[in-house]
């Protein structure tokens, strides 16, 4: 195992001030050494470690590490480093966190960044951007060609994707008062996908505007925003789901959304910090109800802050022990016209925007969320009422979370039946899978 080296003070000049200016108290070097030896030596991810770094150095940081730990192959080569047959895949972690090649490529990064901060715009992500065991799985279950998209949209950038509030004006309002903001160096784009959603190619500083402050939009991928939709109306977003993991099919720009009935009650089973309950409720028009369940009290009070802002009253959050789902779904059987189950899941289709996830995963776990996610969709059917649907949801696209789960929900409940389901992206929104299912009525 290489001995880890101690980090050298920087005497280069730092990034240009559209990547962020790092502050005299702490080198780059030592920042990003400090936030690499993090992320492989606790189990704080990416975007937590960067809020613990220094205001000042941040900016600069979060770039620098995110293309490296998503490229690291392709930039190597880019670099001119000569990896060996090890690096970085066949690594443990403790080596990870003392890798020396990683702290050499950061500075030679921050140099590239110093002459051209687009440089990563002409590169291309390989096959070795990625642990062996993804792309062989990849291709098992897609072929050569669907994993060669797979590797091109995961190693890609993500653009910066918002959700405009139904309620409080629509898109083109939303848009327009954004774009017009002189503060704004790029301007906000309508989504192709998404028929509420807008994105930004690259970071923009919205969440200071006022109309954030008013609730009029919330970053959300326009992937999640599908799947929200979706839960609600299954028929009508079918259409554009595919059989395979790829690039999104277009929402159709002259198919409205429809409005739901003002008596539904929908459940997010699994709400997490809610940004598809509130997408959900916002869709609804604020009507009817919707119930937010999840284990985390913290998140559900925070869900709470987020739906005031966004002026929705049809929001109820409810605590959920985890492994005693029962408690709460028997006082509620077959009550809900909709049920969301966004399970918890290997996410590989959000790769682009936690690079480090595949730095981190083990393979060989994976098989355990396999068989927590078929405990919560049974868990959470009986909420279902006679006609009402449920939906299956989670952020990757491997076969046996996937198609598999689907299949096997129907074998183990034959009073459900298919409405139908399918992939959205990963391309140019991130990577999703969606099943639906229909309670027969009551004879």
């Amino acid at each position: 195992m290489t001995k880890r080296q101690p980090p050298k003070k920087s005497s280069q000049r730092q990034f240009t001030p559209r990547i962020g200016r790092p502050g005299p108290a702490m080198s780059f070097r030592t920042a990003f050494d400090a936030l690499w030896t993090k992320i492989f030596t606790s189990p704080v991810h990416l975007d937590a470690a960067l809020s613990q770094a220094p205001p000042s150095i941040k900016s600069s940081l979060a770039p620098l590490a995110r293309v490296l730990l998503q490229r690291p192959k392709s930039l190597a080569f880019y670099l001119k480093f000569n990896l060996s047959d090890d690096e970085p895949w066949h690594l443990d972690r403790e080596a990870l966190a003392d890798w020396h090649t990683a702290r050499a490529m950061a500075d030679r990064l921050q140099q590239a960044f110093q002459r051209d901060p687009h440089f990563t715009d002409e590169g291309f992500p390989v096959e070795g951007d990625f642990p062996p065991d993804m792309i062989e799985e990849w291709k098992r279950d897609y072929g050569k060609k669907v994993c060669d998209e797979l590797v091109k949209a995961l190693g890609s950038p993500a653009p910066m994707s918002v959700r405009a509030s139904r309620i409080k004006g629509g898109r083109d309002k939303v848009l327009s008062a954004l774009n017009d903001t002189k503060e704004l160096e790029i301007r906000g784009k309508i989504s192709r996908v998404a028929p509420f959603g807008f994105t930004f190619d690259d970071y923009a500083p919205i969440l200071s505007h006022p109309h954030f402050k008013e609730g009029a939009y919330e970053i959300q991928d326009e992937g999640s925003q599908i799947m929200s939709l979706f839960a609600l109306w299954p028929e009508e977003f079918l259409p554009i789901l595919r059989k395979v993991p790829g690039h999104c099919r277009d929402w159709p720009k002259e198919k409205e959304v429809p409005k739901a009935p003002g008596t539904w009650t929908v459940v997010d089973a699994c709400a997490g910090a809610g940004g598809k309950t509130l997408a959900i409720a916002d869709a609804m028009l604020g009507r009817g109800q919707v119930f937010a369940y999840d284990v985390s009290i913290k998140k559900l009070e925070s869900l709470k802050q987020r739906f005031r802002r966004a002026g929705l009253t049809n929001i109820k959050g409810v605590a959920v022990t985890e492994g005693a789902e029962d408690v709460v779904v028997k006082k509620f059987k077959e009550s809900a016209d909709r049920v969301l189950v966004d399970a918890p899941c290997s996410g590989w289709g959000v790769l682009r925007r936690n690079p480090d996830l595949k730095w981190r995963q083990e393979h060989d776990s994976l098989g355990r969320l396999v068989e927590l996610q078929a405990r919560l969709i049974d868990a959470y059917s009986p909420l279902v009422k006679p006609g009402g649907v449920l939906t299956y949801g989670v952020c990757t696209f491997r076969k046996t979370e996937t198609t598999n789960q689907a299949f096997k929900f129907l074998e183990r409940h034959p009073d459900f039946e298919d409405v139908g389901g399918g992939f959205f992206g990963p391309g140019p929104s991130d990577g999703f899978y969606m099943h639906a299912f229909r309670r027969k009525a009551s004879k």
